[in-house]
């Protein structure tokens, strides 16, 4: 049989023909058998062991001509043989203990971190902070334990629990890869606690241990065992704290305070009040309209804080959870001997109550300003801002006010179990301007009847 005999252009056609079948061929192949590269380069954790929650993400500005790259994917798994302090930990001062855990990344790392703050300590060793580099070998996975080579030790060698000073501290672990700020990926509070304790007793209230036994009603519920960090601040017995120490939603923003267990239903009452309250303040500032009574907490100091006072001879009621700090960063609210004239002079004179008022519906208590004073972020008066809360509010459930100080005003302080020199119903030194409320039946007015004068610590049921 004779093959017909091709022109050399035919065979030219045919060969290209050829190799386009098998470039077609090639990329679906490619096309079929492809993977997500992110998941190439991170591990395979379907061990059957259980992971850590991973709790910090980020991404890296990192880009290629045609796809972006995948999202920082990293993960801390912890290590049974040398695991982290647990939450709540007690560890004894100087002693040793060796961390562990592993951290994978799906982009070679950079570095990781360990950082170790203690609560109102500033000093040295403060702020503690160990890292590793791995700028000479790239790696996506690191065991704390493992010696590095830009380093020559492991981390988990260089961070030394020994040099923690009394406190509480928290512990964090962050790892960055190139191009990307370090993220969190681990971490956990514990205490850091030595042999030697000291109590709190009663010479440590220079005038309201009988106001603080009345509230408390047994020495033991605040009365506890402490011991010194730094300056005035103090750790409590962890125990004591676990007893008596909670937590509330509080303001602004459901920030959470931290209070004494029998103060629970005072702050909850005050906070009823002041969500259920409205007010207008207008005249020579401006007019705020009608708001919420409890929208004029804009800045939340600070309730259960272990410490004395500046003068580290008299305890502070912080210490028991009883007392909270509002709007400090306001200058009449500053604890300064000089405020008390000037929250006088602008409540009592340039402040005038109205009355209850109505408008959509709503009930406000409606106030005219005649000064000029700085306003908070409602528009307010900073003078008057604490003295409304504590009037519609704090005054109601039971607290006393520390504008009241018979030396100093603090009128960030609302405060349950200290003795504060004056009353809100005091005829010479109280600021009281409200004495009907707009969920109450009217009362006599003042002009007509005493006012009721409220007891150091009323019972929460009762206004």
């Amino acid at each position: 049989m004779k093959f017909p005999e091709w022109s050399k252009k035919q065979s030219i056609l045919i060969g290209a023909l050829i190799g386009v079948l098998l470039c077609a061929l090639i990329f679906f192949i490619a096309v079929a058998t492809r993977t997500d590269p992110a998941q190439n380069d991170a591990p395979d954790f379907d061990d059957g062991t259980e992971d850590i929650e991973l709790i910090g993400e980020g991404s890296v500005e990192l880009s290629t001509a045609n796809t972006p790259p995948p999202d920082l994917s990293l993960l801390f798994r912890a290590d049974d043989a040398n695991p982290l302090p647990e939450d709540g930990a007690i560890l004894p001062l100087g002693s040793a203990y060796t961390i562990g855990g592993t951290i994978y990344s799906n982009y070679p790392l950079d570095s990781v971190s360990v950082s170790i703050s203690c609560s109102h300590n500033s000093k040295a060793p403060y702020p503690y902070r160990r890292s590793v580099h791995f700028k000479s070998v790239g790696t996506g996975i690191y065991s704390l334990t493992d010696k590095t080579t830009d380093e020559g030790a492991s981390l988990s060698s260089l961070v030394d629990f020994s040099e923690l000073l009394v406190g509480v501290h928290t512990l964090k672990i962050s790892a960055a890869v190139k191009g990307s700020r370090g993220v969190e990926v681990y971490r956990c509070s514990f205490y850091v606690l030595g042999d030697e304790w000291e109590k709190i007793t009663r010479e440590k209230f220079p005038d309201s241990y009988p106001e603080a036994l009345k509230f408390f009603g047994s020495d033991e519920r605040f009365l506890y065992r402490y011991q010194w960090v730094n300056g005035r601040y103090i750790v409590a017995d962890p125990a004591w704290e676990k007893t008596y120490i909670t937590e509330i939603p509080g303001y602004p923003s459901q920030m959470p305070w931290k209070v004494h267990v029998d103060a629970v239903p005072y702050f909850e009452k005050a906070f009823a009040y002041l969500e259920n309250a409205y007010l207008r303040v207008h005249g020579t500032n401006g007019d705020t309209g009608v708001i919420k009574a409890i929208s004029l907490i804009t800045e939340y100091n600070g309730c259960y804080v272990s410490r004395f006072t500046s003068s580290l001879k008299a305890i502070s009621h912080h210490s028991f959870g009883t007392a909270a700090d509002v709007n400090a960063s306001m200058e009449p609210n500053k604890n300064n001997n000089d405020n008390t004239a000037v929250i006088d002079n602008d409540v009592k004179g340039r402040l005038v109550y109205n009355g209850i008022l109505e408008e959509g519906g709503v009930k406000y208590y409606d106030f005219t300003y005649d000064g000029t004073y700085q306003l908070d972020p409602n528009g307010v008066p900073e003078t008057c801002v604490n003295y409304l809360l504590y009037e519609l509010g704090f005054f109601r459930a039971g607290f006393d006010w520390a504008h009241y100080y018979k030396s100093t005003s603090d009128a960030m302080h609302f405060c349950l179990s200290e003795f504060v020199t004056y009353k809100h119903d005091d005829p010479k030194y109280g600021l009281r301007k409200v004495f009907a409320y707009a969920d109450e039946a009217p009362s006599p007015s003042p002009a007509s009847a005493e006012p009721s004068v409220s007891p150091a610590s009323p019972s929460p049921a009762t206004p």
